[in-house]
């Protein structure tokens, strides 16, 4: 999954703020919360959208680690 970035990838970066980077990267954390709650909610439907979130997101904060 390091796949390399094309030169196009890298000049779009490079041509981006500082805010617009961070708002890119808050996207895609939030896409990854989404995900994450629609795979929660197929293993257990009867969790309030409430529990689903909060579990999405604290599996997600130590996913990393």
């Amino acid at each position: 999954m390091n796949e390399p970035l094309h030169p196009i990838q890298i000049e779009g970066f490079r041509g981006m703020t500082p805010a617009q980077k961070l708002q890119m990267v808050a996207d895609l954390y939030e896409a990854g919360i989404q995900l994450r709650v629609a795979g929660l909610r197929m293993t257990h439907p009867d969790w309030p959208e409430q529990r689903l979130d909060f579990e999405a997101r604290r599996s997600l904060l130590y996913a990393g680690t």
